[in-house]
């Protein structure tokens, strides 16, 4: 009987064994080149879902989910999108997390998400503010633009390579140029704060070309630099980035209204805007700008995510409300408080009532008031830490009640509350006005003059807070939110006395 040569077989074992080790190697040595390699940053106007047209949302999240899957970004810094188009994202993104607060505060209101890879990234501080005079104040607009204005900011560091960035995402105003050249020098003294050994980045839909003015504060004032146009490889360099749905070439490159913007130890590889279609269907009006950057040496570390280190408040604070007063509601009042250090003319600012208790602060389902001088009334204007009453006067009944009939209703003397004090709406359908006893909640909010939520309040959610001629009072919001926490109901009414005990911006 032969015997077998067993050699040639065990070379071959060995040979695998080996290559097995050396492909394992080779593995593990791309899965690092891919952890420490470059980072991949978007931005990109989402087009907000509010939008009602023949581009809805249910049409172009499919096709936002598939451009994202496919690019692979490690950062997005979003805009115009609005919670639930947010949440939606999420949900088709499990990779990703995001962080983000609602421009006028809490969910409320279109959001600067900034998206990250969370295999790849980890949040270590993060904070907003908003892009007017008191930057501090959830809500305010500035500068003559019309809708508030923020930014979004998040340092972040890679979680393989410890090397930091900060990502800062915002959207200049569409219509105000003195407003874009002003949050273009706030943005750059707040950066001021950040450590200039940590590498910035800046997202935004700047709704003006990269050039001019806005361009030139960004660049010369806060030493940063176009991304895109810096880029070793640029694609679709020739286009614009606002398509509408119309002009495939975003009406040229002189067009680009969406920039990434750098600053620090950064060697940016490529760019590109990106044209992603599926049979023609785009997922926005705007097409997303992305880049490929290389942080050089950097790693400055905290022991812990920080979050929020600006204080932030509300310019208007909801104290009290009578929703249910005597003579079927005819005292009906809202009470505000001014806790901001400015004046407030209020004439034209609105009360929204939202009578869909599935649906708190949606805007398509309120009644909407406008705020003006009670014919008893002297003057709409609130100064910093004064108390202004808001009647709500029904029609038919009211509209001639005068404040005697207010304050006798009340317990009231004129010392106690005068026209200095009262301010009204006058609600326009017969005897339309505050449900004060259904317990299946109802809501207010006061906006401004173009309808944008101010600070917002809700009552009998669940169970009735209110007897006959009874109030429920409130305290501040939680942080970077713009609701109020409700207090105590079954209050006896203190018309023009705040609950910290403020009466005409003294205290009692």
């Amino acid at each position: 009987m032969l015997k077998k040569n067993r050699k040639p077989v065990m070379a071959l074992f060995a040979f695998i064994f080996a290559f097995s080790l050396l492909l394992a190697a080779c593995m593990n040595h791309a899965k690092a080149s891919d952890a420490s390699g470059s980072l991949r940053i978007m931005t990109f106007n989402l087009r907000t879902a509010n939008a009602t047209d023949a581009q809805p949302w249910e049409k172009r999240r499919p096709v936002m989910k598939q451009l994202i899957q496919t690019e692979k970004p490690d950062v997005i810094g979003t805009q115009e999108g609005i919670y639930n188009q947010i949440t939606d994202l999420e949900a088709d993104l499990p990779g990703y997390s995001w962080i983000g607060v609602g421009r006028e505060g809490g969910k409320l209101g279109e959001h600067m998400a900034i998206f990250y890879n969370k295999e790849r990234l980890k949040p270590m501080e993060q904070d907003h503010f908003w892009l007017s005079d008191s930057p501090n104040v959830i809500g305010t607009v500035s500068w003559g633009n019309n809708i508030p204005r923020m930014v979004t900011w998040v340092r972040f560091q890679e979680i393989h390579t410890g090397k930091t960035f900060y990502m800062v995402n915002t959207h200049l105003d569409h219509a105000s140029e003195a407003s874009r050249q002003k949050s273009a020098q706030l943005i750059i003294d707040r950066l001021k704060a950040f450590d200039p050994e940590v590498p910035v980045i800046l997202t935004a839909d700047f709704n003006t070309p990269a050039s001019g003015a806005v361009f030139k504060i960004f660049t010369e004032q806060g030493a940063m630099q176009d991304a895109f146009a810096s880029a070793h490889q640029r694609v679709n360099d020739s286009i614009g980035t606002f398509h509408n749905y119309s002009d495939p070439t975003g009406g040229g490159s002189s067009r680009r209204i969406d920039w990434i913007l750098n600053r620090g130890k950064i060697n940016v590889v490529r760019g590109e805007t990106v044209t992603f279609n599926t049979y023609g269907q785009y997922p926005s009006d705007h097409y997303p700008v992305m880049v490929d950057l290389v942080l050089q040496k950097t790693s400055k570390s905290t022991a812990e995510e920080t979050v929020a280190k600006q204080p932030t408040s509300t310019a208007l604070l909801i104290t009290e409300i009578v929703p249910n007063s005597n003579d079927k509601g005819n005292y009906n009042y809202v009470e505000i408080y001014n806790s901001s250090n400015k004046a407030i003319d209020l004439e034209g600012y609105k009360i929204y009532y939202y009578y869909d208790p599935e649906a708190p602060f949606d805007k398509a389902k309120a009644n909407k008031w406008t705020i003006t001088e009670d014919q008893s009334g002297a003057g709409t204007v609130i100064q910093p830490n004064e108390t202004k009453v808001i009647w709500i006067k029904k029609q038919p009944c009211c509209y001639n009640f005068g404040i005697e009939q207010f304050r006798a209703n009340y317990g009231l003397s004129e010392a106690e509350f005068g026209p200095q004090q009262l301010l009204a709406v006058f609600t326009p359908g017969t005897n339309q006005g505050f449900n004060g006893v259904a317990t299946n909640g109802r809501a207010i909010s006061i906006t401004s003059q173009d309808g944008y939520h101010l600070i917002g309040a809700q009552y009998n959610k669940g169970m009735l807070d209110v007897k006959a001629n009874e109030s429920v009072t409130y305290t501040d919001p939680l942080h970077l939110t713009s609701i109020m926490q409700k207090q105590a109901g079954n209050q006896k009414p203190t018309p023009g006395i705040s609950n910290t005990g403020r009466r005409n911006g003294t205290e009692n």
